[in-house]
Order: structure tokens, then sequence, then C-alpha cells
């Protein structure tokens, strides 16, 4: 940059025209008079570039007739003697300022009175679970129906215009792609549905891997996860939420229709897949949790067939060479997936019988699968070594569970009392309490006493509360016990074995009802959407054990009380368990025909109505609940 003294003006003189004088050029800087030569000095002269030296942003030394630049190229020299203003006129710019402030105030009072005339256009969620409430759902004829007959259960058409769109045409693509009759919920409902189910689904039944699972969902429409799948997570994720509880039974309808429709594709390969079994497994548990128990039963086959057909129980075993539907896993995180989506579907398998008595799928002796790892390492993908069942159930084998291995194990533990109790044998001999009967009692009953002392540190309580599936455990401890003890008080009693039998069995059956009700007091203030469905099948049987003890001592009122909390906690459970349901009718019947009185309140009140999907459901009559809670009390 020039300093103040120098003769050389800086660069933007030359293409700056308002510093330039129409007359001015370097060889022109002296008059004839000394003032004139003065005022020079004070006020340097302006030269003009030429023409070309402007349009080129060259520097010009200003000579004339042709400046040296040109005269160096051999090019035609020319001077623009005319001065062109740059910038605005004078007061323009605030001429400006005041027109847009004049603009802006006249928006902003237009804005305003359109919002006090019309309210806000509903937002992407709003429109979506409005309109695809609006549509009836089938019902079971025109659902099972010839495939053309069969209604649509698709939003209407401003489904389609408000949220079935997306930059790129996304969703009309994988409706067409994937033969979907109906859009997709919005991104962003879908990314709240799949947040519920993670955070509130998840803990109870850890089989999908999140990281993969979400990372699969930015693939291609083709190669995402299965649409059945997504829709029977979103199942359970609208029934545990006010906001989307009337979509439950829309997404449900969705759910068995695309998963039995890729079972009708082609010869039926495409339904043998780790996700068509895991979808099957929810699609189930949703089933028994609404008490449709057929579906439920049904569908837990579909689940626990797939699995055996892929081989998921023969995981990590050395058997004889059976025909492979899956090719190997590829890592320890594929593996320990399909671990947990067997687990899974050997605990339903369990559950569904222990309800109703009827045979289980699974044979204990043919799995071969090891025990499921942590959720942290499932989570994190590290690898982390594990037992079989059969050693978990030895000697000191409880001491490395992990909570959804606890559960697997308790599950087993159903089976076992089921077989117990069903499959007689030749030398049972009921009345010798040597015989078979009472040898597989006691062997039993050892296996939940070593395994209740034998829990590490994280599973025990209160220390693992949090975790749902470290207090369901529990609770199916106490549940086993109390029925394996049921069924040694009615043997006892019906061939009149001492008396000390019955009654030690009483006394642990009353000891355990005592334990799952501080359970239920210790977890009263988490939220129990989050929790197993089926621990409201462990309350009922602490329930019925006090029931029963009130028969004999009616005036106990620490019973009463204990009575009176768990049929308070099987209130709040219905709430979004309506299994619940099931047990608080069969548990009224069970008060009046032992005719127990004092309570503050009936055990079974009919559901207030409402517009959710559960305010309208009739209570369930006798005949429906019969088969799930009387085979092992008894």
């Amino acid at each position: 940059m020039p300093s103040a003294d120098s003769e050389s003006p800086d660069e933007s003189f030359f293409n700056d025209l308002s510093q330039q004088g129409p007359d001015s050029n370097e060889n022109n800087t002296t008059t004839d008079a000394p003032g004139a030569r003065k005022d020079d000095a004070a006020s340097k002269r302006k030269r003009i570039a030429c023409v070309l030296c402007r349009k080129r942003k060259l520097r010009c030394d200003g000579t004339r007739p042709m400046c040296g630049t040109c005269k160096r190229l051999s090019h035609d020299c020319t001077y623009d003697e005319v001065r062109k203003k740059s910038g605005p006129k004078r007061g323009y710019v605030k001429l400006l300022e005041a027109r847009l402030q004049q603009v802006e105030t006249l928006l902003k009072s237009q804005e305003s009175t359109e919002q006090t005339r019309e309210p806000a256009p509903p937002d992407s969620t709003t429109a979506y679970v409005a309109s695809t409430v609006q549509q009836p759902l089938p019902n079971s004829n025109e659902f099972l129906g010839a495939p053309d007959a069969a209604p649509s259960i698709s939003p209407g058409p401003e489904a389609f215009s408000n949220s079935a769109t997306s930059p790129g045409g996304e969703f009309q693509w994988e409706m067409i792609g994937l033969g979907l009759d109906e859009p997709l919920p919005p991104q962003d409902v879908q990314d709240e549905l799949y947040r519920l189910y993670f955070t509130k689904i998840h803990p109870s039944v850890p089989i999908i891997h999140r990281p993969r699972f979400m990372a699969a969902m930015n693939l291609a429409p083709h190669m995402r996860p299965p649409v059945c799948l997504r829709y029977a997570m979103w199942t359970h994720a609208a029934s545990v939420a006010d906001k989307y509880d009337a979509l439950q039974e829309h997404f449900y309808q969705r759910a068995r229709k695309y998963a039995q429709a890729d079972e009708m594709k082609g010869h039926g390969e495409g339904t043998i897949t780790l996700a068509h079994c895991q979808a099957w497994a929810l699609t189930s548990t949703y089933e028994f949790k609404q008490m449709y128990f057929p579906r439920a039963w049904l569908s837990s086959g579909r689940a626990t067939r797939l699995a055996q057909m892929m081989q998921l129980h023969r995981l990590d075993g050395v058997g004889l060479d059976v025909k492979q539907c899956l090719p190997p896993p590829k890592d320890w995180t594929e593996r320990e997936e399909r671990r947990r989506t067997f687990w899974a579907t050997f605990n339903i398998d369990r559950y569904a019988s222990i309800g109703t008595g009827w045979p289980m799928t699974f044979d204990q002796r043919d799995v071969l699968t090891n025990l499921p790892a942590s959720d942290d390492a499932f989570e994190k993908s590290k690898p982390m070594a594990t037992g079989s069942l059969e050693q978990a159930l030895g000697t000191n084998g409880a001491g490395n569970l992990h909570s959804f291995g606890g559960v697997v194990l308790t599950a087993a533990l159903f089976g076992q009392n089921l077989l117990h109790l069903h499959r007689p044998g030749p030398d049972d001999n009921d009345d010798d309490l040597n015989g078979g009967f009472w040898t597989r009692h006691r062997s039993i009953e050892g296996m939940l006493l070593q395994t209740s002392l034998g829990l590490p540190d994280h599973l025990r309580l209160p220390s693992g509360s949090a975790d749902p599936n470290t207090v369901f455990m529990h609770m199916c401890i106490h549940t086993s016990t109390i029925c394996l003890h049921q069924a040694a008080i009615f043997k006892a009693d019906k061939y009149r074995l001492p008396i000390n039998v019955s009654n030690e069995s009483k006394i642990r059956c009353v000891t355990a009802a005592a334990e799952i009700d501080s359970i239920m007091r210790m977890i009263s203030h988490l939220d129990l959407a989050s929790m197993n469905p089926f621990i409201s099948f462990c309350v009922y049987v602490a329930a019925r054990v006090f029931v029963q003890y009130l028969k004999t001592r009616p005036k106990d009122q620490q019973m009463h009380a204990s009575l009176q909390f768990l049929l308070t906690a099987m209130q709040a459970l219905r709430r979004k368990n309506p299994l619940t349901e099931s047990f608080l009718v069969q548990l009224d019947l069970d008060l009046e025909s032992a005719g127990v009185l004092g309570l503050g309140q009936k055990p079974y009140l009919p559901p207030q109505t409402g517009g959710t999907v559960s305010a309208t459901m009739q209570p369930p009559s006798r005949e429906k609940t019969y088969p799930f809670q009387e085979h092992h009390v008894e």
C-alpha cells in the first residue's frame, strides 16, 4: 500500500472512475500559474486507465495517446473520457430500508390475522394416526378370504398426500417394490415407534441387534428388514404408548398379513429367515398379551418350527448332519442374535404350555445352543463365552448367568415342572414318598433352591430391579415354587400322606407368594409397561395362594393387606397388559368360591368406556380363560 507522500496512486484508482478527473493524465501535471502548482500538490491529479487495461484489469500508466501496456502489446489504446459514477444515488439505501420495514410490518399483521382465523394444520404424525384409525378393521372372514375380495386396510387418500410422501418418492417406491397395500408411517412416526420399542419392549425381549437393525433401515427398500417384522415391532410400541394406542390393532393386522403373504410366495422359502422367526415370536407374544389365545398358540408354533427348521437349537453343538436352511453366521454378533431368537421361542413355547397344559414343541434334550450373553456384550458386539442350559441347571451353574439367560433358565424350570405333572412314569407311586413322583419333586425343588441361592450379585434384588428380565426371573422362580408345591399339597391330601408333607408345602407356597408381593411393592414405582407380559401370571398365582390361605384363616389382616395390594397391582398392570384381565376374572371367581370378604374393591372392574382398543374390549369369559390357569394349581 503506498504511503501518504507517495506519488504513485494505489490500484483501486484506475478502476474507480469517481476518483478520476476529466482532463487529467500523467504528462499534464504542471501548470503555468504557481497557485495551480500548489493546488496540485494538495490534491494529486487523477489519471484514467485506458479502455483495454480497464477491461483486462491490467495496471495502466495512463500515458497518452498510447499507454505503456498497449504500446508493448501493440494494441489500439483508447480512453473513455465519460466518468460513470458508481453506487446508488444519495438517500436511495435509506429509502429501500424504509420500504422493507413497511413490508415486514404488513406481513406480520396479516400472519396474526390468519392465525386467529384458521387453526394450524396438523403435523404428519397426527394426520397419519387420524387417517389410519378411520379405516375399518377387517373381520376374520374377510381377512382370511380370497385375496381379491379382501378389504383394504390402507389409510385414505389424505394419508398419501400428507404422510406418505418423501423426497424422491421413497414410500411410493417401497409400496411398488415390496408389494405393500398401504404406505408405511411417516419417517418421524417410525423413528418414535422404534425408540419406544427399544426403550420399553426390547429390554424384556432382547432378540434384535439394534445397531445392525437401524443400519439395515438405511439400505435400499428391498434389502431392509421384512415389513412384517417392522409392523410387529410397531405393534408392541403402539401398545405401550397412549399416543399410538389406537394404531396397535391396525399394525397387528398388517404384521400378520405380510408375514402370511411372505409365507405364500413361491414355495414358502422366503419365510425361512431369522427376521421372520423374530416377527412370529413378537406376534405371538402380543397375541398372548391381548388374550388372542388360539392365534397365540398357532403363532408360537410358527416361531418354534421356524427355529427348528433353521437349526437354531443346535448352534453350539455337534450332532448328526441335517439339512441346513441358513448359511453359517458371519461373526459372533450374528450367532448371538440367532441364539437369542431361539431362546425367545423356547420361552414362548414354555409359557404357552404351562398356561394350557398342552405339549411343548422343544425337547430340552435336543437343545445344543448355549445361553445368551449379557445384553451389553450383545449391544456392543463384544464376544463372550457362555455355557449350556444343562450346565446352568447343574451345581453352581447359576453363577455365570445373565439376565436374559436367567429368564431362559426359569422357563426351562417351568417346562420341567410341566413334565413332572403331565408326564407320569410307571413307577410314580404317588402314595410313596420314595416313588418317582416325589423323587422328581425333590429334584426340581433342589434346582429351584440352588438357582435362587447361586445367582450372581448383579442378578439379585433390589440391586437388579432396574432390569425387567431380572425382576421377571425372580417372579418366575417363586411362581415355579408355588406351582410345584401346589401339586405336592394336592397329592399329599389325596393319598393321606403325613401331615408335615402338606404343611411344609403350604409354608413354601405362602413364603413364595409373600416374595412376589414384596417384589411387586419394590417395582411399583417403575413403568410396568416395560415388564414381560407374563408377569401377570406370576401375580395371579401369588394372589390365589393368599385366597386359599384366607379361606381357612379369614381374620389374618396381613394376608388381607397382601391380597389387596396384589389386586391393586393387577389393576395397574392391565392398563397396558390386557392379559391381566383374564386372571382378574378367574380371581374374582376364586374369591367368590372361597367366600373371602372384606376387600376394599372387587378384583375385576370392567374397563371404562373410551376410544382406545383396550377400553372397548368385553370382559373375558370363564371358558376363555379356564385352560390358562387351572391345571397346575389344583
